[in-house]
C-alpha cells in the first residue's frame, strides 16, 4: 500500500503552526504578570508590546524588502486590521489580565471561535458543520467552567473587566475572519507584519512612546518576551497555519487551546488556584480543540484510500 498517501498532509502541518502559535501566545499571561509586578500597567505593556512589535516587523521587512509589496490601494484595508485585530485585542486582553485573573483573561479572549464561526458563516459561507458546532459548544462551555461562572457573585464583581475580556474575544476574531481575506493580497508573515504595524498606531494617542517612564532592565525583558513570543512568533505562525488550513472556524477553535497553555502556566509560575469544575472545563477545551482536527484528519485518511483503491483497480485491470 502506498504509504505516502496515508500521512498527514499539508493540512496537518497547518495545524500543527496553528497550535504552535497557541503555545507561543499561552506566554502572555506570564510575560503580561511579571511586567505588573516589575511596575507596568496594562497600558504601557500593551503599547510596549505594540511598539516593539511593529520596529521588530518593520526593519525585517525593509530588511528582505517585502515592505516594497505594500500597495497604496491596500492601506485601508491593512489599517483597520491592524487597529481593530491588533491594537484593540492588545489593549482589552491585557487590561483584562490586569483586573481578572490570567485564566479568566484568557478564557474570554477565546470566546471568539463563536464569532469566527457566526461571521464566516455570513461573509465566506463557511458551513457550520455539526463537528464545529460540538467542538464551539465543548470550548464555550469549558470556557464557562474555568471563567467560574457558577459562582455568581464572582462574576458581579468583575462584570465590567469581564465585558473587556469579551470585546478582546470580538476583537481577536478579526485575526481569523479579516486574516482569510488578508491572504488573498500577501501571504501569512507579511499579513502579521502589517496588521502590527497598523495596530501600533492605536497606541500612539493614547500612551506615546515618548510618555512611557523609564524602563528597567527586567521590564525591558517583559516586554522583550510579549513582542518577541506572544506577537511577532505567534502570528507570524498562527496566519501561516491560516493560510494552509483554510477553514477560519476550525482553525480558531484550535487556538483555543492558548487559555488552557496560559492556566497551566499561571498554576506553575504563580500558583494559581484550579477548582475541580476548572479542571474538567479545561479538558473540555481540549476535547473541543481536538475534534476538528481528528475528524480532518479521519476524513481525508478514509479519501486517500478510497482513492487508492481507484488507482490500485485501475491499474489492476490494465
Amino acid at each position: 500500500m502506498n504509504q505516502k498517501k496515508l500521512r498527514p498532509n499539508a493540512r496537518q502541518k497547518g495545524y500543527l503552526y496553528i497550535l504552535i502559535s497557541a503555545v507561543l501566545w499561552g506566554t502572555l499571561p506570564i510575560f503580561s504578570t511579571l511586567s505588573y509586578r516589575y511596575g507596568s500597567d496594562a497600558l504601557t505593556s500593551a503599547a510596549m508590546r505594540s511598539y516593539l512589535s511593529c520596529a521588530i516587523f518593520l526593519i525585517w521587512m525593509l530588511a528582505n524588502g517585502s515592505l516594497k509589496k505594500l500597495k497604496l490601494r491596500e492601506i485601508p484595508f491593512y489599517l483597520i486590521y491592524g487597529v481593530v485585530a491588533g491594537g484593540c485585542t492588545f489593549a482589552c486582553y491585557m487590561t483584562a489580565i490586569e483586573h481578572l485573573s490570567i485564566a479568566m483573561a484568557a478564557i474570554l479572549l477565546y470566546t471568539s471561535p463563536a464569532f469566527v464561526i457566526l461571521i464566516n458563516r455570513v461573509v465566506y459561507k463557511e458551513p457550520i458543520t455539526r463537528v464545529k458546532l460540538l467542538a464551539v459548544l465543548c470550548t464555550f462551555g469549558g470556557c464557562l467552567l474555568v471563567l467560574q461562572a457558577y459562582h455568581v457573585e464572582i462574576l458581579a464583581h468583575n462584570l465590567p473587566w469581564v465585558g473587556v475580556g469579551l470585546a478582546a474575544g470580538v476583537c481577536f476574531s478579526m485575526t481569523t475572519v479579516v486574516g482569510k481575506k488578508a491572504k488573498e493580497y500577501h501571504d501569512g508573515r507579511f499579513n502579521a507584519g502589517m496588521m502590527c504595524i497598523f495596530g501600533s498606531l492605536v497606541f500612539l494617542a493614547v500612551k506615546p512612546p515618548w510618555s512611557v517612564a523609564a524602563i528597567s532592565f527586567r521590564l525591558w525583558l517583559c516586554f522583550g518576551g510579549l513582542a518577541v513570543f506572544g506577537t511577532v512568533l505567534a502570528y507570524m505562525v498562527y496566519l501561516k497555519g491560516l493560510d494552509i488550513v483554510a477553514d477560519g472556524g476550525s482553525a480558531s477553535i484550535i487556538a483555543t487551546l492558548e487559555p488552557i497553555v496560559g492556566s497551566v502556566f499561571g498554576v506553575i509560575f504563580f500558583g494559581d488556584k484550579l477548582e475541580v469544575p476548572q479542571i474538567f472545563g479545561i479538558l473540555l477545551v481540549v476535547i473541543g480543540v481536538s475534534l476538528p482536527i481528528l475528524c480532518d484528519f479521519e476524513f481525508r485518511q478514509k479519501t486517500n484510500l478510497r482513492s487508492y483503491g481507484k488507482e490500485h483497480c485501475h491499474v489492476t485491470k490494465t
